[in-house]
């Protein structure tokens, strides 16, 4: 099989022959390239493979290569392009999971991303910076992009204790009045 003949290839050549066949058909050759690329990733490099998934913009060939490695892997760069793949192939559940339950990703480069990202749902987003204690940056980005729904379900609902954050935030972005006495008034009870 096709399989088996990469295996007796030098490195260089197979992660060569990856490319033909993605260049050839791209989502015709992308299940056997994922498969190829897990099953000898040992021999032509975890940065070797995800790179020619990037070459093609393949982000489906990256997301389902790198779930094989996720739940063993620490290092931070495997689970941000994970995370970047996901949020690229709409896989949103995944990418709010993993920003959940990751403790090896980089914050402020996964911060960085969610944001330019701009995905219709900021639970991902929610979760990279109450983790990481980036209140102040959540709630300007959910105030300057009219997603005042999530400033209201974070403080009610995740973490009353940062409304003074959020408040403090909404202020420095001249958040009307109104607004922020509604937010206080509902959070009242659950501090």
């Amino acid at each position: 099989s096709l399989v088996e003949f990469f295996g007796t290839l030098s490195r260089e050549w197979a992660l060569e022959c990856m490319k033909d066949l993605l260049l050839a058909n791209l989502r015709g050759n992308l299940q056997i390239i994922v498969q190829v690329a897990k099953e000898y990733s040992e021999q032509l490099g975890v940065d070797g493979c995800i790179k020619i998934f990037e070459q093609f913009r393949s982000y489906e060939g990256l997301y389902f290569f790198l779930g094989s490695y996720l739940s063993s892997s620490e290092d931070p760069e495997i689970h941000f392009k994970y995370i970047e793949a996901a949020a690229k192939t709409g896989q949103i559940k995944e990418v709010e999971r993993v920003t959940r339950e990751s403790n090896f990703y980089d914050a402020e480069k996964t911060k960085n991303f969610l944001m330019e990202a701009k995905l219709p749902d900021a639970r991902p987003l929610i979760n990279v910076c109450d983790r990481f204690g980036f209140v102040p940056d959540l709630t300007h980005y959910l105030y300057t992009n009219n997603m005042l729904r999530y400033i209201e379900g974070y403080v009610q609902k995740v973490n009353p204790g940062n409304a003074p954050l959020v408040v403090g935030q909404l202020l420095d972005d001249e958040c009307p009045e109104d607004f922020i006495k509604g937010l206080i008034l509902s959070v009242r009870s659950l501090l």
